[in-house]
C-alpha cells in the first residue's frame, strides 16, 4: 500500500482506501476471471487434442498409394520424435531464461545427469511407444481408419484388466458395464466394417498393438 492506494501484484488493479470487503471482492473477481480463462484454455486443449488424434489415422490412410506406403514408417516415427525433442529443447531454453535468481540452473550438466538418472526407467515405455507408433502404420495396411481407432480403444480394456490383476484395483459395476459396451462396440464394428481381402495377419498385429497401448 502506498499513499492509501493498494495495488495488486498480479493484475495491477488499484483500490483507494481499501477495506477488507473491497479487497475480498476484488480477489474473488480476479479469481473468477482467471478460472474462466483457465477453463476456456482446458476446453481448447481437449478439443484440439481430440481433433488431432482423430485425424491421425485418416491422414495415414490417405498417404497410402496402391494399398501401400511409399515411405518408411520407421523414418516417419524418427522424424516425429526428433521434432518433439526440438520442441522440448526450445521450451527448456525459454524456461531457463525466465528463471529467478537463486534457482538451480536448468542447463547445467549436473542437472541433466540427475534428471537422466531419475528418469532412466522411462526408457521402457518409450521403447513400447516407438513400437506402438510403428504398428499404427502396419494396421493401416489391413484396416480402415474407423476400425483402427476402434481397435486402439481396446487399450482401455487392457489397462483395466492389468490394473485389476497387477494393482488389485477395484471397479464399480458401472465401470465394468462401460468396458463391456466398449468391447461389444468394437466387436460389432469389426464384424460389419472388416474390408474384403483382409488376411489373418492383420488380427495378430492389432492384438499386439492393443497390448502395447
Amino acid at each position: 500500500m502506498k499513499n492509501g492506494i493498494l495495488e495488486c501484484s498480479v493484475c495491477h488493479s488499484r483500490l483507494v482506501s481499501p477495506s477488507s470487503k473491497t479487497v475480498a471482492r476484488a480477489y474473488d473477481l480476479h479469481k473468477s476471471t482467471a478460472s474462466s480463462k483457465q477453463r476456456a484454455l482446458n476446453v481448447l486443449l481437449v478439443v484440439g487434442d481430440c481433433i488431432l488424434v482423430g485425424l491421425q489415422p485418416i491422414l495415414v490412410y490417405m498417404s497410402k498409394v496402391d494399398g501401400k506406403f511409399n515411405f518408411n514408417p520407421i523414418s516417419v516415427n524418427f522424424l516425429t520424435e526428433a521434432v518433439k525433442v526440438l520442441f522440448a529443447v526450445v521450451m527448456l531454453l525459454f524456461q531457463a531464461r525466465r528463471q529467478k535468481v537463486g534457482e538451480k540452473p536448468l542447463l547445467s550438466v549436473s542437472t541433466f545427469v540427475q534428471a537422466a538418472r531419475n528418469n532412466v526407467l522411462l526408457a521402457v515405455p518409450a521403447l513400447l511407444y516407438a513400437i506402438n507408433n510403428y504398428l499404427k502404420f502396419i494396421m493401416q495396411l489391413y484396416f480402415n481408419p474407423a476400425t483402427v481407432k476402434m481397435l486402439s480403444n481396446l487399450k482401455v480394456l487392457v489397462i483395466a484388466v492389468l490394473l485389476k490383476i497387477v494393482m488389485r484395483r477395484r471397479f464399480s459395476v458401472i465401470q465394468w458395464e462401460a468396458l463391456a459396451l466398449l468391447l461389444i462396440g468394437i466387436s460389432v464394428n469389426q464384424l460389419r466394417s472388416l474390408p474384403e481381402g483382409t488376411t489373418a495377419l492383420g488380427l495378430p498385429v492389432a492384438r499386439v498393438h492393443t497390448s502395447i497401448r
